[in-house]
């Protein structure tokens, strides 16, 4: 459930308003976040487009001489939605049809528009209140767009900004909306506001607080600390997490940030101050519709064959697949698996789900220096689905590790 913009353009080459114009517009345009870049990215049957880092990619998809634009804007707020309007019209192309749950398109009243949003918020504190009566739900994921979810946070709800918890649901239902304190864009201008919370959401939700190795990590890091500058330099009085800047700083051996920051912040918030970011605890990780739960701190990447996440000296690689089944194949998860596996004989590991085939190997050989290496390997079957999930480390030790890890895969 979110509020969102639905648009129609016209294509038509003899106009000049082809594929080519569009991509053209789309990949041009600029960041709104100093030291992250917008990403566009163009096929056969349409482009994605992200231009901010704390909601969803806008979709475009061609079809029947148009280009349909589809994109979510309740989980950063009005502004983002106002501020997406403004991209769209400087398009310079009337549209053939507008669907905005807010109205905002034909009214242009932002006042209605943030009363839309809290009105949005107030649906789904009702619907939290309810879960919660039963006392059986924690954690509940809203507005998050990465599709990993926290876990054992100790907290009603995990949004962007961070926990929230009854007290926060009870008061945007019966009394003050409290829009500012749950949206990241929540007014039109880029305020230091919006540069606090956008900085609090990439802490809460994108840094993995390891030292960057990735491209994407030091992008995240570098548009953080940019962030939290800019709002300190628009309202120097404003309350910023200061020890988490501090932190971060140290994650990039900045020594002379660390100085500054120590001078600017030391001492002023003590030592109770709340730690910032989920990947601190558990996350249950989303592999392509499975899941599985570790260690948020962790690096990850993407790879031909599948996804890699690292720390240290262990590393988890997944790879998931869907298989077409032949018309004279018992169809089932068991068969999948044996299939999978060969003709080795395996016993059953068993899962939560219990519609899942899984099983287990482990297996030793040697790293790049000679040393052993240790894989746990777990292979599992969900009708026509299948997931392989290896685990290397170097310790024995940490076997255990692997197969807690492996404990808690589902789909």
């Amino acid at each position: 459930m979110g509020l969102g913009l639905n648009i129609w353009f016209p294509v038509n080459q003899n106009d000049g308003i082809g594929k080519e114009y569009y991509r053209d517009y789309f990949t041009k345009i600029p960041s709104v976040i100093p030291n992250w870049q917008t990403s566009c990215y163009f096929d056969d049957s349409g482009f994605r487009l992200r231009l901010v880092p704390f909601e969803e990619e806008i979709c475009g998809t061609w079809k029947n001489d148009q280009l349909c634009i589809h994109a979510r804007t309740s989980s950063a707020g009005p502004g983002y939605h106002a501020y997406l309007v403004d991209v769209l019209d400087r398009l310079g192309i009337s549209p053939q049809k507008v669907e905005d749950e807010t109205g905002y398109y034909s009214n242009l009243d932002y006042d209605l528009l943030q009363q839309s949003m809290a009105q949005w918020l107030r649906k789904v504190s009702k619907q939290v209140l309810e879960l919660n009566t039963s006392g059986r739900y924690s954690n509940i994921a809203i507005s998050l767009i990465t599709g990993n979810v926290p876990e054992n946070t100790g907290h009603l709800a995990c949004c962007p900004l961070g926990h929230y918890d009854h007290d926060f649901f009870s008061e945007t239902l019966t009394g003050n909306p409290r829009g500012a304190d749950f949206f990241i864009w929540w007014n039109k201008t880029r305020d230091s506001s919006f540069y606090k919370n956008t900085a609090l959401y990439l802490l809460w939700c994108e840094i993995n607080w390891l030292p960057p190795e990735t491209n994407l990590e030091k992008e995240t890091i570098a548009a953080t600390q940019a962030c939290l500058a800019q709002a300190y330099a628009l309202q120097p009085d404003i309350d910023l997490p200061g020890t988490t800047w501090l932190e971060l700083a140290r994650l990039t051996e900045d020594d002379s940030m660390v100085r500054k920051l120590s001078k600017r912040f030391g001492g002023r918030e003590g030592n109770n101050h709340p730690l910032i970011g989920y990947n601190h605890g558990l996350i249950s990780h989303n592999i392509c519709g499975w899941r599985a739960t570790f260690s948020g701190k962790m690096h990850f990447d993407c790879e031909e064959d599948g996804l890699v996440w690292w720390s240290d000296n262990r590393t988890i690689r997944a790879h998931s697949l869907m298989v077409q089944w032949k018309e004279d194949t018992p169809q089932n998860s068991d068969v999948l698996l044996q299939s999978a596996i060969g003709k080795k004989e395996y016993a059953p590991f068993p899962l939560r789900n219990n519609a899942i085939s899984a099983c287990l190997q482990h297996t030793v050989t040697q790293g790049k220096n000679g040393e052993p290496l240790y894989q746990t390997a777990l292979t599992a079957a969900h009708e026509n689905e299948l997931l392989t999930l290896a685990l290397y480390y170097e310790k024995l030790a940490d076997r255990d590790w692997a197969i807690s890890i492996c404990k808690t895969v589902t789909r």
